[in-house]
C-alpha cells in the first residue's frame, strides 16, 4: 500500500454550489474531493470561486494552497485574512462567512463529529 495520497492540484473536484449571501439568485461555484480517511480522519481538497458564502464548520484543520479569502466567525466576530501557506483551525458548529477574493484551493483534514463538512 502506498503512502502517497496524490497531488492536491490534480484531483478532479466534484462540483458543488453555495447560494451567494449577496445575491440569492447567484450560485458561488465550489468543488470538493474526498481523498479518503487516515486513522479515522477525513482528508480532502476544496476550492471556491470569488464571492460571499456562509456555512457551519466541522472540526477541521486546513492549509491554503492558492487564492485569498476573508473568513468571519459570527460568534466571535474574528476575521481572518487567509492566503497561500496559511494553516487554520475550525471548531465544529461555528457559523461563518467566506468572502473569496481569488479562487481559493485548500487541503483539509476533518472529523465527522460535530457539524456537517461543508467547508465553510
Amino acid at each position: 500500500m502506498t503512502q502517497y495520497l496524490g497531488n492536491a492540484f490534480n484531483y478532479d473536484l466534484v462540483a458543488e454550489g453555495y447560494e451567494s449571501l449577496e445575491d440569492r439568485c447567484t450560485t458561488i461555484h465550489t468543488g470538493a474531493c474526498h481523498i479518503g480517511m487516515v486513522d479515522g480522519v477525513n482528508v480532502g481538497v476544496w476550492e471556491a470561486e470569488p464571492g460571499l458564502i456562509g456555512g457551519l464548520t466541522a472540526d477541521e484543520i486546513f492549509v491554503v494552497l492558492e487564492g485569498r479569502a476573508e473568513v468571519t466567525f459570527e460568534d466571535t466576530k474574528e476575521r481572518l485574512q487567509i492566503g497561500p501557506g496559511d494553516v487554520v483551525r475550525l471548531n465544529a458548529g461555528q457559523r461563518n462567512t467566506w468572502r473569496t477574493f481569488e479562487r481559493l484551493r485548500k487541503v483539509s483534514v476533518w472529523s465527522d463529529s460535530g457539524a456537517q463538512h461543508r467547508s465553510s
